[in-house]
């Protein structure tokens, strides 16, 4: 076992038994009259979930290290115990489920003074839950729900010993766009293996976002698993280091584009979604609902929305609309008033139209409810001269 792996081992479960404890102590306070090891478990789960669900994810890692270890010495290393075994294990919790103190408890028992205690508590962890949950939420919001059909093949991509740090900056970024276990995987292995500082922050920050246990190595702990001396010299001293920031406007997903990066010509959709930016929150709704039902689709405020800005819009903008239609196996039109009025929208139309895309209709007052939508037969948007329009 490394230095490091044995001393963040270490730390780990002094740090979990410590969390515990602190929840065990103040939650005590609050246990039902009948109450027995599962009433804490529900406790804990209730009032710390996000806290208990990094606890259980750091168990879990040291499982999937144990596993690896396994297949290539045949004998584990950690064996750390799962969270509810270190829970039941700790010595308040032996204490608090003891027929001494459950006597005790029983005696003193009082209800109001059990509510009081509560209303305290609830008080307490509930905005802070509400926040941790708001602020995942929000993070989950710019992402689709799915497994993207290109997934394996863009990580496999990242995986090839030639990709550039670059091009894994920018397939990392598309990873970032959708929220699926695979993703968490990919990126959890990143935060524990990649050489490259940026990208394994990158891979930590994006966890991190989404409610996940991740921990960002120093450099110096970071090893290069290779025997060629001219290779490791490179890897520690030059691929470690670099570092690679996008432009983030138009023109340079343009260029990617225009130039066949990988990370471009791999995309395919099933939707593309043309709408008014006012119908937010009923296209998130719509997209919500798609990825349901296992549809990967387009909308420029998730998968574009480190390039199209909408203080920048130019010819690039319009380039990259152009190139996500023609990547998509169809079109939705989110009809409203306002949708009806956008002259982006009557564009996307047209084109579509152009390359026999089928354009499907749903009004944005039932995205909720897909057999509501339908195939647009009347072509209202219709305009020969649609490529004349002045869009911006």
């Amino acid at each position: 076992m490394s230095g490091f792996t044995k001393h963040m081992y270490e730390k780990d479960v002094v740090e979990i038994e410590r969390q515990l404890s602190a929840y065990v102590k103040q939650l005590s306070a609050i246990l039902p009259l009948d109450y027995d090891f599962n009433s804490l478990v529900e406790l804990i789960e209730e009032f710390y979930p996000y806290e208990f669900r990094v606890i259980k994810e750091k168990q879990e890692e040291y499982c999937i290290l144990d596993r690896k270890i396994i297949k290539m010495k045949g004998k584990a290393r950690f064996n750390m115990q799962s969270p509810l075994e270190i829970l039941e294990n700790i010595p308040i919790t032996k204490n608090i489920l003891s027929d001494a103190y459950r006597q005790k408890y029983i005696e003193e028992f009082d209800l109001e003074d059990y509510a009081r205690k509560k209303e305290v508590i609830v008080r307490d962890r509930m905005p802070k839950i509400k926040k941790k949950k708001d602020k995942i939420d929000k993070a989950i919001a710019k992402t689709q729900q799915i497994e993207p059909q290109f997934l394996d093949k863009l990580t496999g991509l990242y995986e090839r010993k030639n990709t550039t740090q670059m091009d894994r900056v920018y397939i990392m970024l598309e990873l970032q766009k959708y929220y699926c276990p695979k993703i968490i995987k990919f990126f959890k292995k990143r935060a524990h293996s990649e050489l490259n500082f940026q990208l394994r922050e990158m891979a930590v920050l994006f966890l991190h976002s989404m409610g996940h246990h991740a921990v960002l190595r120093k450099q110096k702990y970071m090893q290069v698993h290779t025997n060629n001396r001219k290779k490791k010299k490179n890897l520690k001293q030059e691929y470690a280091k670099q570092k690679f920031n996008i432009r983030a406007i138009p023109n340079e997903l343009e260029y990617r584009i225009n130039n066949n990066a990988m990370e471009q010509r791999l995309k395919s959709y099933d939707y593309f979604i043309s709408h008014s930016s006012i119908d937010y929150e009923n296209v998130q709704k719509l997209i919500y609902e798609l990825n349901n039902k296992r549809k990967n689709v387009y909308c420029d405020w998730i998968n574009d929305t480190d390039y199209l800005k909408r203080k920048l819009v130019c010819d690039a903008t319009l380039m990259v609309i152009r190139k996500r239609i023609e990547q998509s196996k169809a079109i939705i039109w989110v009809e409203s008033q306002e949708s009806s009025d956008s002259i982006w929208v009557k564009y996307e139309l047209n084109y579509a139209q152009r390359l026999n895309k089928p354009i499907y209709c749903i009004n944005r007052d039932y995205v909720e409810d897909l057999s509501r939508m339908y195939k647009l037969s009347d072509y209202w948007f219709f305009d020969e001269k649609y490529e004349e329009v002045k869009l911006y």
